[in-house]
């Protein structure tokens, strides 16, 4: 009996669906009609004033199959972008009545409810409201993960992530930041140019190359030979604080429009690029070290730096970008070594890519 109930109630809730998108899809062609109508006399408007002209002698032949042609073009743009955004709400509609009929919930239930999305440009977790505008897509939070591959540069003005005279592991040494920030539109509705800002946890990972080791003896930090058995891996750890703020750039911009203005649009794929600055405080410098003893035991240790790394960091970002797949690099203008390090690379560089997106 109860199964019989249950059944009787779901269909009754999908008849009720049905309705519901026969409805709806009934005012989607009944709007598309109007649309194509409307733009149509528009167009025929201007089309005969073209040939007014061409009649009165004011332009020539040439010029009126031109200036139709544009105004053709024109409208077909018009007609399209208008058609499109009525067929996305259709489908915001009828995504949300399928919803409603297989939850049972009523739509205001569903209004405000976070929902999670994962993006098909770049690696993207979106946690949105529902009816949100273009404007809200643009101006949100959101927090990042960064990695990129570091090294060190005797040149404080070299932006060679790989030169081969560093004393650490090209590929090995690394740089992770899990970033939250804020993006604000400038400018216009329509405007391409995006202000990001925010706070940043970042991890520098240096690994010098074998059998050398971060050695610290009387407040000088250097490298020297492993020397107590079999070094397996051996290691430098900055940790920041950083405030980073960059300039991003859209360069084909993309517009939607929503209650009659046209707004750039985020959700759709575009090329973008960055120039950005940071600054921040080193919280903590650890060495970190494995190896094997002479009795092929494993062993470990590691201990805090007291003396070698700068407190204070400053540097500048270039970043290029297609949907939601960002690279970067990054150059640290101060050195992340000071006068008690006898290192001969003290200047940090890093290149890498964004893995991961939660947009709020």
């Amino acid at each position: 009996m109860k199964f019989k109930i249950l059944l009787l109630a779901m269909l009754s809730s999908f008849a009720t669906a049905q309705t519901t998108l026969d409805n709806q899809m009934k005012s989607y062609t009944e709007k598309v009609n109007s649309i194509v109508s409307t733009e149509k006399a528009n167009m025929k408007a201007e089309t005969d004033k073209i040939d007014e002209a061409f009649t009165s002698g004011k332009i020539t032949k040439a010029e009126q199959i031109a200036q139709k042609e544009t105004v053709s073009k024109k409208y077909e743009t018009i007609i399209n972008d208008k058609i499109e955004n009525e067929r996305q709400q259709l489908e915001d509609i009828t995504k949300t009545a399928v919803t409603n009929s297989v939850y049972n919930t009523k739509p205001d239930t569903l209004k405000n409810k976070n929902v999670m999305v994962f993006g098909t440009s770049g690696l993207s977790i979106k946690i949105k409201k529902k009816d949100k505008s273009p404007k809200e897509y643009i101006n949100t939070s959101a927090v990042s993960v960064g990695y990129a591959f570091a090294n060190l540069t005797k040149d404080k003005g070299s932006f060679n992530p790989f030169e081969n005279d560093s004393e650490m592991r090209i590929g090995n040494s690394h740089n992770v930041e899990v970033q939250f920030r804020k993006d604000k539109q400038l400018g216009s509705f329509k405007s391409p140019w995006i202000l990001r800002y925010g706070l940043a946890y970042r991890t520098d990972t240096y690994m010098p190359k074998r059998p050398q080791v971060f050695v610290q003896d009387n407040s000088q930090l250097f490298l020297e030979d492993f020397q107590q058995g079999s070094l397996k891996r051996s290691k430098l750890r900055n940790v920041y604080l950083t405030l980073p703020i960059e300039f991003q750039l859209y360069l084909n911009p993309k517009h939607t429009e929503y209650d009659g203005k046209q707004y750039l649009d985020v959700r759709k794929k575009m090329w973008k690029v960055g120039l950005g600055a940071y600054a921040g405080i080193n919280t903590r410098s650890i060495v970190k070290v494995k190896y094997h003893n002479e009795n092929d035991k494993f062993k470990k240790y590691d201990y805090t730096l007291d003396d070698g790394v700068n407190a204070f960091l400053f540097g500048g970002k270039f970043s290029l970008g297609y949907g939601g797949v960002n690279l970067f690099i990054k150059k640290d203008f101060t050195p992340i070594f000071n006068n008690k390090a006898n290192l001969s690379n003290k200047n940090g560089i890093q290149i890498g890519i964004e893995i991961a997106n939660i947009d709020f």
